[in-house]
């Protein structure tokens, strides 16, 4: 049995990233303001920073008697709440409409009721009495979410509970031999891999949102984290799972493969809630590697870091993490960089000189990448030589551990950027999506390239860049990150819009409408054009047979009849930003 100590459960902040008392800053960093304004064309920046908490009205609590009587005698007192600050922090996820109406102090829509699990029979009971007494359950990890599939809302108006799965923490059980470990789905990622670290192992998976997010979160959204080159996405890792339904629980074996038919285990992986509560999954492990290294490498252009992370796949000598950033990320890394010694100064001077004058390095064009090893001796060593060997072959030049050490100290930092940005009235997000090999630049070009017109069509100037981070034997993922002024009273219209052409672009042009955001609320629009009609008609059949009255997290991945409206995009608003066509 692994340690199952009772963790510090602590939730973000209910306007931004992070807990309360943690912040971006750019004190230590005096290139990073400078840079983004200019490239934005911020001449006066005027500050929105988000309103006091006491100035946030939440919609009036409905009521559903019956139910909550029903839990009542299931579960203890304090496994409930109604408070204001408890609903606000469930009200929405972190995407940016989000955050750009909780900032506001505009809270559309809350949960009823939150509701604290501490066991599988807890979530059967609320389960059952949601299905009984027609109560709306939405399942919450760590409320990271940036596709809305937290959102609490329902067509129906129906009462709405929060499931907050955090209670469900433990570790229960790691089979050394088979390398596999059960757990329960509202882990967080520090203390599931404290966990799981005191008996030797690593689950391996470590998103951006590690710290704040669940194990049933990633398993219902289909997570990839940043080691995903040697561990795979979340869908790689489970084995078993365990998912109470309105029509039962659904259990798979725990077996390292079956041929039993539809493949039940990857229904639920995926699911967004819609289906049921993932409530225990059996994941596979990993010893601790023996050895660990970052560095960083800087390539000629964003080509030819294709090529060469190609043929590393090809060659099966892959580091741990390959995160290749474009040039556009690649001079916003370059930003980030904290202060200096004079003599750090004087030797980046240096360094700067020979790849210059010596490589011919064109540093308008230049991409860095960043890459992680880790091992046993033999492997890590075969894999640095290897992989090295490859990259230098395609013009890469190593820049040591320093820029590689950087990117690991601040690497779950990232998502506290937007905040920052929000502060100061600029629009920041993300749209990141996968394709082949063969189809990988054309994509990357065309979106690029769509992002910058959409963003200009709004009359301000685009930053947009771009970076690879997840690899595979037949393509890659895009993850393409884009911001710009925001135009006052119209900063939402701007923002779809934008989201729009991103969106728009990976599916016309080979791409998914998402790698690994999930769908959500945010990219309804798209999933029938991405499924099929008849894909989506089989996913309509399976919500309809487990959840006949649609009490589960109502709204996602399945589209209502007028998707883009429902989305709040306008043709109004689409033909004012296109008055230039």
């Amino acid at each position: 049995m692994a340690n199952s100590s009772e963790p510090k459960i602590r939730h973000m902040k209910w306007w931004g990233w992070g807990h309360e008392d943690v912040s971006f800053s750019d004190a230590d960093k005096p290139k990073l303001w400078p840079y983004l304004s200019g490239e934005l064309g911020l001449e006066q920046v005027e500050p929105t920073p988000p309103v006091k908490f006491d100035d946030v009205h939440l919609p009036a609590a409905k009521e559903n008697a019956p139910f909550v009587a029903a839990l009542r005698e299931a579960l203890a007192d304090d496994q409930f709440s109604v408070d204001k600050k408890d609903r606000l922090i469930h009200a929405a996820g972190k995407a940016f409409r989000d955050l750009f109406r909780l900032r506001r102090g505009q809270v559309d829509f809350a949960p009823d009721l939150i509701v604290y699990p501490a066991s599988e029979a807890d979530v059967v009971a609320v389960v059952k009495a949601a299905h009984e007494h027609n109560a709306v359950l939405i399942p919450f990890g760590g409320g990271t979410n940036i596709a809305g599939c937290i959102e609490p809302k329902d067509r129906d108006g129906r009462f709405i509970v929060s499931l907050d799965m955090c209670r469900m923490h433990r570790v229960l059980a790691v089979d050394k031999k088979s390398l596999l470990a059960r757990m329960e789905a509202g882990v967080y990622g520090p203390h599931m891999e404290e966990q799981l670290e005191a008996e030797g192992v690593t689950l391996g998976h470590f998103p951006d949102s590690f710290v704040h997010s669940t194990l049933g979160g990633w398993v219902a959204t289909r997570s990839a984290g940043m080691q995903s080159d040697k561990y795979g996405k979340i869908e790689d890792m489970v084995i078993a799972l365990r998912m109470v339904t309105p029509s039962g629980t659904i259990v798979t074996r725990t077996v390292p493969n079956t041929s039993n038919g539809i493949d039940v285990r990857s229904l639920c992986v995926g699911s967004e809630g819609i289906l049921g509560v993932i409530t225990e999954v059996t994941m596979q492990v990993h010893r601790l590697p023996e050895y660990k290294l970052f560095e960083g490498w800087l390539f000629p252009d964003f080509e030819s870091g294709i090529h060469a992370i190609h043929e590393c796949v090809r060659h099966g000598t892959m580091p741990v993490i390959t995160r290749l950033n474009d040039p556009g990320k690649t001079a916003l890394s370059a930003a980030f960089k904290k202060v200096e010694s004079p003599l750090k100064q004087k030797i980046g001077a240096v360094m700067k000189w020979y790849l210059r004058n010596i490589k011919g390095i064109d540093f308008t064009k230049c991409c860095m990448m960043t890459t992680a090893y880790e091992g046993d001796y033999d492997t890590f060593h075969m894999q640095r030589r290897e992989s090295n060997r490859v990259f230098r072959k395609h013009g890469g030049v190593n820049l040591g551990e320093g820029p590689g050490n950087s990117f690991k100290e601040a690497k779950y930092d990232f998502p506290h950027v937007r905040d920052y940005l929000m502060d100061r009235g600029v629009m920041g997000d993300v749209s990141e999506t996968s394709t082949t090999w063969e189809n990988l630049h054309n994509l990357y070009t065309k979106t690029l390239a769509n992002i910058q017109k959409a963003i200009r069509d709004t009359g301000v100037d685009p930053w947009v860049g771009c970076h690879i981070s997840h690899n595979y034997h037949t393509g890659a993922s895009l993850y393409f990150t884009f911001g710009c002024r925001q135009i006052k009273g119209r900063e939402m219209d701007q923002y779809l819009y934008i989201k729009k052409a991103a969106e728009d672009s990976f599916l016309q042009n080979g791409g998914t409408v998402s790698h690994h955001h999930a769908i959500g609320t945010e990219h309804l629009p798209w999933i029938e054009a991405d499924l099929s009609p008849t894909g989506l008609k089989a996913v309509r059949a399976i919500k309809d047979g487990l959840d006949p009255k649609s009490v589960m997290n109502p709204g996602k991945i399945l589209p209502g009849p007028d998707p883009l409206r429902e989305w709040g995009l306008t043709d109004e608003a689409i033909a004012s930003f296109n008055k230039a066509d």
